[in-house]
């Protein structure tokens, strides 16, 4: 398996061709339409979705949201033995994670909030605002009513029904503002996404080892709160502050939901839990419940609708988080000019194409885009065990192909310039399911601490570049190391910057017009190597 220039070129000037011509709407035009076709199908008896949750390809909702991420910051405590991933401690872990992404659910289901999607430890969940103002307070106060009742059923459904085995601290961001709402995804693989800045930095707000609530200085600021600047990520929202503000009036100002009925539907919630695990129609979280098998690569054959607890994969692979950097800004500078339709047609080629290249390209598996990022699996070896120093070594060049592919993108669908690509890579032994509730609804997941660190290599890269974990580095070849700092990083590496350090065929030039020029390598000066041990 290889990248091929001709090959990369041909599909991104087909998917050029083939991108939807987005309708762009703003959230109350398609709001009148998903009523009438939500009337129509609880009147024929069909199944319903959230609003923004399966969109139609080829069409943005432009959204003003409260943006929510819920992240465990003490999930290593799960999957970790003594300092060490195993089989029972990875079983833990997907145990904690079925609890906690169900209770996120159960919390969902009778809130103003919607999911959009669940990655490793985090919930990320989004409130609508239904009005043309932007946000507003009593929007706000939803979305804080929901923070509340998920921490509620989330410490009941520990305590009764895991009997306290886990618990969980959580770490929450909330930001406000306007976003751009698309779907990349079909049937079980539904992948509703919210472009903008508030999405980006509701993450960013819950990302760290301390618990609490963290909140923008636009949130403060709707709260009539103290502002903090620059340092408002270190200062915690106080948990009277929350409770104060949950609270939703009308528009007389009379409370019509406060933390008396919100502390009234917890029990119930679990309750009918419960009894869902007593007629055995959800599994009893004290129970060891995950079956885990080897899965033979290539790993692009996994299918994950076929994936549950009892029929989950476990074994040493490779993960890779590919995030194009700079697109949240080119997506609100989008936003403000009314340029909409190109920069998320420019996203779906791109996506596409890093897709093609992990998947057709090079054997592995999408586990899902997150905004403009994607999280892939690469693996090689045979249907009992992985061959490590080639699934590394496959890896690299995987990496290499997205950053030769990107450039192609680039050419082909100009005004990119400002965009860059940085790219994380692990190895490590890794569970991969689906969990949650049942059903469409369920999740796949790949977590363990190479996905964890493969994360934060991406997040090491900044603006650009590759960056290898310390695992990934140890079984490397050893020729790798004339590209690589003794960190693991480097600032640039195209395709067939790695084909002439592993010795492999070099990319096929598609054409004069689409010479090595316009995907310029800047081949660092040989580095001490790094031993492969």
């Amino acid at each position: 398996m290889a990248w091929h220039e001709a090959t990369a070129l041909a599909r991104i000037n087909k998917l050029k061709g083939e991108a939807p011509d987005f309708n762009v709407q703003r959230f109350e035009e398609y709001q009148r339409l998903y009523q009438a076709d939500i009337a129509m199908r609880v009147a024929k008896e069909q199944p319903t979705t959230p609003p923004l949750f399966s969109l139609p390809r080829g069409k943005a909702v432009v959204v003003d949201t409260v943006q929510i991420y819920i992240a465990i910051t003490n999930y290593d405590e799960f999957r970790l033995d003594e300092g060490r991933e195993t089989e029972a401690s990875h079983e833990r872990a997907m145990r904690l994670l079925h609890l906690y992404y169900s209770a996120a659910d159960r919390a969902i289901e009778p809130s103003a909030a919607q999911r959009v999607d669940f990655h490793n430890g985090r919930v990320h969940a989004v409130v609508l605002e239904r009005g043309k103002q932007g946000v507003t307070r009593d929007t706000l106060a939803q979305a804080l009513a929901f923070v509340d009742d998920f921490k509620r059923v989330a410490d009941a459904a520990n305590r009764e029904l895991a009997r306290s085995e886990f618990n969980a601290e959580f770490r929450i961001g909330i930001d406000v503002g306007t976003c751009v709402a698309i779907n990349n995804g079909t049937g079980c693989e539904q992948e509703p996404m919210f472009l903008g800045s508030a999405a980006n930095h509701a993450a960013k707000l819950a990302f760290g080892k301390e618990a609490g609530v963290y909140v923008s200085d636009r949130v403060r600021a709707l709260l009539n709160l103290q502002e903090f600047g620059v340092i408002s990520e270190f200062v915690s929202l106080a948990d009277a502050d929350i409770i104060m503000n949950a609270a939703r009036q009308d528009a007389s100002g009379n409370l019509v939901f406060g933390v008396q009925d919100r502390q009234a539907y917890t029990p119930d919630v679990v309750a009918n839990w419960k009894e869902e695990v007593r007629r055995g129609e959800f599994p009893d979280f004290t129970d060891p419940s995950f079956t885990f098998s080897h899965r033979e690569p290539p790993l692009r054959d996994i299918d994950y609708g076929e994936l549950s607890p009892s029929r989950s994969i476990r074994m040493p692979l490779v993960s890779m988080y590919a995030d194009l950097s700079g697109y949240t800004d080119y997506i609100d500078a989008a936003v403000a000019s009314g340029g909409i339709r190109d920069a998320v047609r420019a996203l779906h080629v791109i996506r596409q194409e890093f897709q093609n290249v992990v998947e057709k390209d090079f054997g592995g598996r999408k586990v899902r885009f997150i905004g403009d990022c994607i999280h892939a699996l690469i693996a090689e070896g045979t249907r009992t065990e992985t061959d490590e120093r080639k699934s590394v070594s496959s890896a690299a060049q995987c990496a290499g192909g997205l950053h030769s592919s990107f450039g192609l993108c680039k050419s082909v669908l100009g005004n990119l310039d400002n965009l860059g690509l940085a790219i994380g890579v692990e190895l490590g032994p890794t569970p991969v399911s689906r969990i949650g509730i049942r059903g469409d609804r369920s999740v796949r997941v790949a977590s363990s601490i190479a996905t964890t660190r493969s994360e934060q290599m991406q997040r090491d890269c900044e603006d650009n570049g590759v960056k290898f974990g310390p695992r990934a580095l140890s079984v490397a070849p050893v020729a790798l190391g004339d590209l690589l700092y003794e960190d693991g990083y480097t600032a640039s590496m195209d395709y067939d910057d790695v084909a002439a350090c592993l010795s492999i065929a070099p990319a096929q030039v598609a054409s004069p017009n689409y010479a090595r020029v316009h995907v310029p390598s800047q081949s660092p000066q040989p580095r001490a190597h790094f031993k492969s041990e």
